[in-house]
């Protein structure tokens, strides 16, 4: 049985190394949502996000599908014919989209975290009422925890302890809307630190920080006092 897994967020770094490990499996295809104003723009703008991985720009368009939409709009914007089929053969979600803008306004940010969880949520729903649903995969964030402090049960979701930023409570509130629909469908729940790179490669898609100074030091650019 061939696996089609739809995933979003799939031009961040993190949905990068998820699909680099799912199209090793010969039985995976993969379903990309990129917010684009055409297909052949949706086409580029995953080819550049994925330019130092050859392994999956080759699989474009073989083992890897493109969908052109948006998260935050009803259907995830994606044209009805095509969100039917997707329906109908989806049999894995991973939600990996968000807006990772800290400080953002907080409506800004509900639109991808909240409201395009919800969307994607409404996806599953209508898949696992037409065949089932193996696996919703949600990508939180260890942030959801707030202002809390010491350890934090992973069944522990609240705002008791509030928020450092609006990030931090668009992404409490999208998590929250997948605790809701746990009852009805097959989820599974992720909740990364801040994500730099590869552990093992040392590979940076991002360069912020403390890494943007080091890169001038390294190239020659300036140096470090």
């Amino acid at each position: 049985m061939n696996n089609v897994i739809f995933l979003t967020g799939g031009t961040g770094f993190i949905g990068t190394q998820i699909a680099r490990r799912l199209i090793k499996e010969p039985n995976n295809n993969i379903v990309v949502l990129i917010r684009a104003s055409g297909e052949q723009s949706a086409k580029l703008r995953l080819s550049r996000a994925w330019w130092d991985w050859q392994d999956l720009r080759n699989n474009i368009g073989k083992g890897i599908q493109i969908v052109r939409g948006d998260v935050s709009k009803p259907n995830l914007g994606i044209n009805s014919t095509v969100y039917n089929e997707l329906v109908q053969k989806i049999t894995h979600i991973i939600h990996n989209a968000a807006d990772l803008l800290v400080n953002a306004p907080i409506d800004e940010l509900r639109k991808t975290n909240v409201q395009g969880t919800a969307n994607v949520l409404e996806l599953a729903q209508a898949v696992h009422k037409d065949h089932r649903l193996i696996r919703f995969s949600h990508i939180s964030t260890a942030y959801v925890a707030g202002g809390r402090t010491g350890l934090v049960p992973e069944d522990a979701l609240t705002d008791e302890y509030g928020f450092t930023s609006a990030y931090e409570l668009s992404k409490y509130e999208g998590e929250k809307l997948i605790r809701e629909a746990k009852n009805n469908l097959p989820i599974s729940v992720f909740r990364p630190g801040m994500v730099i790179g590869d552990s093992k490669t040392g590979a940076i898609k991002t360069f912020n920080t403390i890494y943007f100074p080091l890169r001038l030091f390294l190239t020659g650019i300036s140096q470090l006092t």
